[in-house]
C-alpha cells in the first residue's frame, strides 16, 4: 500500500481498535497463475512474547512479532494451495465515504473518497490439527458474537462445532510488516472539514457516519463550544 504520512497511524492502539471494529479482512496469497484472495475473518491474538491486546495497545509498541488467527473451508483452492512459510497480505477495510465537492462551498473543486484501511504483511502456519482448529473457531465464535451479536452461549453447540471442524482449515500469521491509511481529509482546513462532518453525520449511509465519528474521535474537528467561539 502507499502510504502517505499525512494519512499515516503507526499508533498500535487505533489499529488494534480497526482490526476489532473490522475482522472481516482479505486474505491474499500466492497462487501458481494469480494471486489468491479469500474473505475471512481475522483476528488478533497475541502480541510478542505472548501479550494480550490491551497490554499491547497500552505499550504502544509495533504490532509486529504479533500474531493474528483465521480460518477459511478447507476446500477452498487457496487453503489447499497455503503451505508452512508462505507469505500473505491481510487487507482490513475501515470507515469509508465518498466527498463530493459541492460539500465543500468553494470553487474549483475534485471529489475525493476518504477511508481507512490496515495492510497486515506476515508469514504464515496453515493447521488442520482438531484440537487447534476447534480452539481457534472457538475463539473466533466468542469473541465476534461479544462484538456483533446478541450473548449467544455455545457451550450447548461444541459438539457441533466439532463435527463441522473436520471441513475447517485455521491458520497462523505472524506479523512482518504493518501499513496504515487513515485518510480523513487531513489535508483540508478545519471549516472544511466540519462541513464534510456534518453533511456525512446527515447522511443515510452507516459507513457516512462511521467515518464522520471518527473524525471527530480523532479531533479533525473543534468541539462545537470552540467552533463557536471562532464565529
Amino acid at each position: 500500500m502507499h502510504e502517505r504520512p499525512l494519512y499515516s497511524d503507526d499508533r498500535t492502539g487505533p489499529v488494534l481498535a480497526l482490526l476489532r471494529a473490522n475482522p472481516l479482512a482479505l486474505v491474499v496469497t500466492p497462487g501458481e497463475h494469480a494471486p489468491l484472495g479469500t474473505h475471512a475473518p481475522v483476528l488478533f491474538r497475541h502480541g510478542p512474547d505472548g501479550a494480550d491486546e490491551e497490554t499491547v495497545a497500552a505499550d504502544g509498541a509495533s504490532l509486529v512479532g504479533s500474531t493474528l488467527v483465521g480460518h477459511m473451508n478447507v476446500r477452498n483452492p487457496q487453503w489447499t494451495a497455503m503451505r508452512e512459510g508462505d507469505r500473505a497480505l491481510v487487507v482490513f477495510q475501515g470507515p469509508h465515504g465518498y466527498v463530493s465537492p459541492t460539500v465543500y462551498g468553494v470553487t474549483p473543486a475534485a471529489p475525493t473518497w476518504d477511508f481507512t484501511a490496515v495492510h497486515v504483511v506476515g508469514t504464515l502456519r496453515p493447521t488442520l490439527d482438531p484440537a487447534e482448529v476447534l480452539e481457534i473457531v472457538r475463539d473466533t465464535a466468542r469473541r465476534l458474537e461479544a462484538g456483533f451479536g446478541q450473548g449467544w452461549d455455545q457451550e450447548s453447540s461444541v459438539d457441533y462445532f466439532r463435527e463441522i471442524a473436520p471441513g475447517v482449515g485455521a491458520f497462523e500469521l505472524q506479523v512482518e510488516s504493518v501499513q496504515t491509511m487513515f485518510k480523513l481529509s487531513q489535508e483540508k482546513p478545519e471549516p472544511m472539514r466540519r462541513r464534510i462532518v456534518e453533511d456525512f453525520e446527515n447522511s443515510e449511509s452507516a459507513t457516512h457516519r462511521k467515518v464522520a465519528a471518527l473524525m471527530r474521535s480523532r479531533g479533525l474537528v473543534r468541539m462545537d463550544e470552540e467552533a463557536e467561539e471562532l464565529r
